[in-house]
């Protein structure tokens, strides 16, 4: 799937496609699952958005840090394992301590979590696949 979206991004490129928000994406801390992640971020790159991967195993910090220093409207978090969820709320919870938590929306996704999830640790949004996902971002990022 990379191979292939590395194929298309110059023809998307030169199509004078201009990015309409930024966003940044990784898997949380403790969880190496990225499937899901490449998905969404193919999906929001399809939608014109610029997207920064972090990657798996994203430490809370990170993620609001590189919001923070890259003007991103959106961070995106997934995880697979259930074990892993709380770090979201880590991801929210930080970004109120760094004091951009009015300047930046959290959206949380992955096989485990659900919108009950997403309400109860304050995040902005979740959808339940990688189109719906694209097009809340698009949205969140207005």
């Amino acid at each position: 799937m990379n191979m292939g979206v590395t194929i298309l991004k110059p023809y998307l490129a030169s199509s004078g496609v201009q990015a309409t928000g930024k966003v940044c994406i990784g898997t949380v801390q403790g969880d190496l699952h990225d499937i899901g992640k490449n998905i969404v971020k193919m999906m929001l790159e399809g939608k014109g958005l610029e997207v920064i991967d972090l990657g798996t195993d994203v430490p809370a910090e990170t993620f609001v840090q590189t919001a923070k220093e890259q003007g991103c409207q959106v961070i995106c978090c997934s995880a697979l394992l259930t074990t892993t969820m709380d770090v979201m709320a880590d991801v929210v919870k930080a970004a109120e301590a760094a004091g951009i938590r009015d300047q930046v929306k959290i959206m949380v996704g992955g096989a485990p979590v659900n919108q009950e999830f997403c309400d109860a640790i304050g995040a902005d949004c979740y959808t339940t696949d990688a189109a719906s996902a694209a097009d809340a971002a698009v949205e969140l990022c207005k």
